[in-house]
């Protein structure tokens, strides 16, 4: 007898939108946007991840066709697409210079707005290079009120963000965009933890515009030794020294 998976379980967000929950130990957090026609999948897990029981989980909600939306191209948030593609999803948007091999459809600098039906449309953007050279933001739009943004791990909450591919002074401008946005997405969901609002954007751009501030000043008063600015750099003593690394190779 085939074995049949047990579903991973999704947590309602809003109408039309919904969390997984894929284990006690993961922090990813994998999107869900359901329409009439089309079922998104938002950064469906690693390699290592419960595949099936996750194709289960959208299957118990959905029999649309299912669409893959990568927000960037660390493994964490792609390892998945293989497996998905041998199911049969047939499109996996990434951006252009995320280096996701296994998508097939690509977003440039002009947003992306895929339509699902019943009137949910999912709108992905680049707003900018950040956390990574190719980072896509989703946001839903369904109906009047204001939606809710799936950020990547533009946005992470309960952890230092993570810069040892980023462009941390773009990526402060990129928040500051994003935060932009909050007339129309009232809710933004991080990568990694739990929901946000737009005060806790501001905060972490604030935070990473200081930790910028500091760290290029100690590069500036210290060539040989911009480490001794860890200290007083607004993160753990690993990304600090990483931001640091960052900035003195821009």
């Amino acid at each position: 007898m085939a074995h049949v998976p047990d579903p991973v379980r999704f947590q309602r967000l809003e109408e039309h939108a919904w969390l997984a929950a894929p284990g006690p130990d993961s922090g990813l957090n994998v999107g869900l946007v359901l329409g009439e026609n089309l079922a998104v999948l938002i950064d469906p897990g690693p390699a290592d991840g419960d595949h099936a029981g996750l194709l289960a989980g959208v299957r118990e909600l959905s029999s649309a066709e299912i669409v893959v939306v990568n927000t960037h191209g660390h493994p964490d948030h792609i390892g998945a697409n293989e497996f998905l593609r041998a199911q049969g999803v047939r499109k996996i948007w990434a951006h252009e210079h995320a280096g996701v091999e296994t998508a097939t459809d690509l977003v440039s600098s002009t947003p992306v707005t895929l339509q699902l039906g019943g009137g949910v449309d999912i709108v992905v953007s680049h707003l900018g290079r950040g956390h990574t050279a190719g980072d896509l933001v989703a946001g839903v739009r369904s109906g009047e009120a204001p939606g809710i943004m799936f950020c990547g791990d533009l946005v992470r909450e309960g952890h230092d963000p993570e810069f040892y591919d980023s462009y941390p002074e773009e990526w402060v401008r990129t928040l500051g965009r994003l935060w932009s946005m909050a007339g129309n997405h009232s809710r933004f969901i991080p990568g990694h933890g739990r929901e946000v609002d737009a005060d806790f954007l501001a905060s972490m751009r604030r935070r990473m515009q200081q930790g910028c501030n500091v760290s290029s000043q100690a590069i500036r008063d210290a060539v040989n030794d911009a480490t001794k600015a860890i200290p007083i750099v607004p993160y753990g003593p690993g990304e600090s020294r990483e931001l640091i690394t960052r900035l003195r190779g821009r």
